[in-house]
């Protein structure tokens, strides 16, 4: 059972602050992932967990018990990083092993442990191996289960795919995924830059910018309910389309309107806000409906056509220069120069006001 709680922890270096004011609950058992643009300070708070990064300011606790100042060894957590970090001359059983040799333990102990989180990772057949014989894939895979044989309470990863090519990244992905739920009382807690590992293992997701925390949540939460303008932009690919907008409040909700055009009224409350307002307008480029000209909210040339298979996606270049994006089914074909008019799925339209943050929805 292990527990992670960062109350008000903040890292500078120098006059550069990274991190400010993070307060975070893991629970036992949790699979949580941090991600943010790059500089965001998602690893940086990785490794202060890990302890291979002094605190400045707050506390970390660990089971209750405050942390900052526990030596790395003796935090009960594992870490998988991105670079392998093999020894070798090492054959797989001996670098998973290696640690508990360290430690101390018994030959009999560390080729029992060795044994089952080679069972666990399907590595079996590749004990008496060396590095040097294993795809990238494997490699990884014993990275993992070097973390494993020492039964911590936490394994930390810092994007340990991202050296993978995208087919082992998928399977590594699933064998990830699987772990999670061979260990159900073991907390995970992963940095990546890549959006479908972070919705595919999360239990919660961590939206990181500029050193602060922006959202916390499942990802459904995030992908449907973003908090503000940053999260709705940087979860979901593509991104969610954002058009400039005028916002009336009333007693009856806001009336959302696009170049004059009342595109909304009602489905966002106004709280307690009166008179007129600029916004966003958003929604992400699969909520999009053919419209009569007439009737559309945007209308553009085509520019670039995606087949992805399953989907296409095509960029729309708009009179104001600006771009914006369509997802259609696959089958739906377009033409370069083609102009299409579209309106959105007022059902998952999204509202921001002038700070980025989001507007309250009536329930549907």
């Amino acid at each position: 059972m292990t527990e992670i709680k960062l109350a008000k922890v903040s890292k500078s270096y120098g006059q550069v602050e990274v991190l400010r004011d993070i307060d975070l609950d893991i629970k036992t058992g949790e699979f949580v992932v941090f991600v943010g643009p790059s500089g965001c300070g998602k690893s940086t708070l990785l490794k202060m967990i890990a302890g291979l990064e002094d605190i400045n300011d707050g506390d970390l606790l660990i089971d209750g018990v405050r942390s900052n100042d526990t030596p790395p060894a003796q935090r009960g957590i594992a870490m998988v990083f991105q670079s392998y970090a093999l020894y070798p001359h090492m054959t797989v059983a001996k670098n998973m092993g290696f640690s508990l040799r360290i430690a101390g333990e018994s030959k009999e102990r560390i080729n029992e442990r060795v044994a089952r989180a080679a069972e666990m990772l399907q590595l079996t057949p590749l004990l008496q191996r060396y590095p040097r014989e294993l795809s990238g894939g494997q490699r990884q895979r014993v990275a993992i289960g070097r973390a494993i044989v020492r039964e911590s309470g936490v394994f930390l990863f810092d994007e340990p795919l991202s050296n993978l090519d995208a087919a082992l990244r998928v399977a590594t992905r699933v064998e990830i995924a699987e772990l999670k739920e061979r260990l159900p009382d073991t907390t995970m807690i992963y940095v990546t830059h890549d959006q479908v590992e972070a919705m595919t293992l999360a239990d919660r997701i961590v939206v990181l910018n500029g050193g602060t925390i922006e959202q916390v949540g499942p990802p459904t939460d995030l992908y449907h309910r973003p908090n503000n303008r940053f999260v709705a932009g940087f979860i979901g690919s593509p991104a969610m389309n954002m058009i400039p907008c005028d916002i009336a409040y009333g007693g009856d909700g806001a009336k959302v309107t696009v170049g004059g055009k009342v595109m909304d009224e009602g489905t966002f409350l106004s709280g307690d806000r009166a008179g007129t307002a600029t916004g966003t307008l958003g929604w992400r480029p699969e909520h999009v409906v053919p419209a009569p000209e007439d009737e559309a909210l945007v209308s553009g040339k085509v520019e670039l056509i995606e087949h992805l298979g399953e989907v296409t996606i095509a960029y729309l270049g708009l009179a104001d220069g600006s771009q914006f994006l369509a997802k259609f089914d696959g089958t739906r074909s377009f033409a370069k120069g083609e102009v299409l008019h579209l309106r959105p799925d007022r059902s998952e339209l999204h509202l921001f006001d002038a700070d980025g943050l989001a507007h309250t929805r009536r329930e549907r």
